[in-house]
């Protein structure tokens, strides 16, 4: 299996991962940080419109420090979506 097969399968499997978020997606932290409101709450509210299909999720890459990992960033989804 090479690295093309890899994101072949990530992109069938939804894990595919990209280093530069598209307008409009926050991370939980950004919206946390908007809406003035603390984390358990900001996470319920993200969860229920999850469960909702009310938002849109991806992952992008993330670098803190010399760490770069996945982060789920979030979307209001369009009607048209």
């Amino acid at each position: 299996m090479n690295a093309k097969d890899l994101r072949a399968m990530e992109k069938l499997f939804g894990k595919a991962v990209q280093e530069k978020p598209a307008k409009g997606f926050y991370t939980r932290r950004e919206i946390q940080k908007l809406w003035n409101l603390s984390e358990p709450i900001i996470s319920k509210k993200l969860n229920q419109a999850l469960k909702n299909n009310l938002l849109e999720v991806r992952m992008y890459r993330v670098t803190s420090g010399m760490v770069t990992r996945p982060i789920p960033h979030y979307r209001i989804k369009n009607e048209q979506d």
